[in-house]
């Protein structure tokens, strides 16, 4: 590891400022917050763990466009993209995996969907702290937060992260 850190206020930033614009862009996902909420109450509601996971970010999308702009990613630090991926896509999997056990098979409803926080960067909108209510069939309200952020990338909202 380097003994200076040219770029070491990315981390008190939150982001790498001289990351480069990418053109790439989102495939799938949805078109806002709350049709990817809903399109999550289908899945859940059909038991679909593919069509879940069809939501979430993908390797690709994660190297070309996230990742080059999180701090970790600072070459002092020695974190390759594919480290990170590894990490990300078992907590996508396991999230989607839980979710569908805990509540998949019922009827739902969406009612909402928020975030606690959005964060812009030069490529994607991250909104962390994602809660949708929805109501089942038997008319029961149910929060969830399993689903903890989604970035946004013109126009096309995407699973980031999930509790695993």
């Amino acid at each position: 590891m380097p003994l200076v850190d040219p770029e070491s206020s990315a981390v008190r930033l939150g982001r790498r400022t001289n990351a480069p614009l990418v053109s790439k862009r989102f495939r799938g996902g949805a078109a806002s917050l709350t049709e990817l909420g809903r399109s999550v109450c289908w899945g859940l509601q059909h038991a679909q763990t593919d069509s879940l996971l069809n939501l979430c970010v993908t390797d690709g999308e994660f190297r070309d466009i996230l990742w080059r702009e999180f701090p970790q990613s600072r070459p002092a630090t020695g974190v390759q993209w594919e480290d990170a991926w590894k990490v990300l896509y078992a907590r996508q999997r396991a999230g989607v995996s839980h979710a569908k056990r805990d509540y998949g098979n019922h009827w739902y409803q969406l009612v909402s969907v928020k975030a606690d926080s959005v964060s812009r960067f030069k490529n994607f909108t991250l909104h962390s702290g994602v809660t949708i209510v929805a109501k089942d069939d038997t008319g029961a309200m149910h929060e969830w937060k399993w689903l903890r952020a989604v970035a946004e990338r013109k126009g096309r909202f995407k699973i980031y992260s999930t509790e695993d």
